[in-house]
C-alpha cells in the first residue's frame, strides 16, 4: 500500500535515517535533525511537497517525495520526484516503480503536466525505459548529474501512467 507519510508518522525516524544516510547534503539540509524537520513539515502536506511511503504487512518498504525544487541550479523547474528509496531487500519487486507512479499521480492531481528528477550513474537508463527523457547533463556537488523529465498530459489516460509499474 502506498500512502502519505502524514498518515503513518511512526515511520518518520526510520525514513529520515535511510534518506540522510543515502544522500546527506543532497537532501538540501545540513544535518540529520534538520532533515527530520523538513520531512515532518512535508508529511503535513497532500500537495507539493508530498512524502509517499510504501508499507506492506507492517513493514516500511520505501518512499518517494514530490518537492517544489530539488536542484538549486534549476529553480525554474518544478515539481521534482526526489529521494526515491526502496529498502535494499525489496528492490526489483516493483516497489520503486509503484512509488514513481504514485508521485506522478500526485503531481497530476495538483495540476502539473511535467515532473523532473535528477540522477547519476546507471539510473538514467532505468528512468528512460519508463518514459522519462533526458533534459540535460550537468555537474552538481562534484558529480555529473542527469536531469530528466516526465510529461503528464492532461488527456493522458490512467493506463499510460500505470504502464510505469510494469517490470
Amino acid at each position: 500500500m502506498i500512502g502519505d507519510l502524514g498518515d503513518c508518522l511512526a515511520w518518520l525516524p526510520l525514513l529520515a535515517r535511510w534518506h540522510y544516510d543515502q544522500w546527506g547534503p543532497l537532501t538540501g539540509t545540513n544535518s540529520f535533525d534538520e532533515y527530520v524537520t523538513l520531512l515532518t513539515e512535508g508529511a503535513a502536506s497532500r500537495t507539493v511537497p508530498s512524502i509517499l511511503v510504501a508499507v506492506s504487512d507492517g513493514e516500511l518498504l520505501g518512499s518517494a517525495n514530490l518537492v517544489r525544487s530539488d536542484l538549486p541550479l534549476r529553480p525554474e523547474m518544478t515539481p521534482w520526484l526526489a529521494q526515491l528509496f526502496v529498502e535494499p531487500g525489496r528492490r526489483r519487486d516493483g516497489v520503486g516503480a509503484a512509488l514513481v507512479h504514485a508521485v506522478l499521480q500526485r503531481a497530476r492531481q495538483c495540476g502539473y503536466r511535467r515532473v523532473y528528477l535528477y540522477t547519476s550513474g546507471t539510473l538514467p537508463q532505468y528512468y528512460s525505459r519508463t518514459g522519462w527523457r533526458i533534459v540535460e547533463r550537468l555537474e552538481y556537488l562534484g558529480r555529473e548529474r542527469t536531469v530528466m523529465s516526465y510529461d503528464i498530459e492532461s488527456t493522458q489516460d490512467e493506463n499510460s501512467i500505470r504502464g510505469l509499474t510494469r517490470g
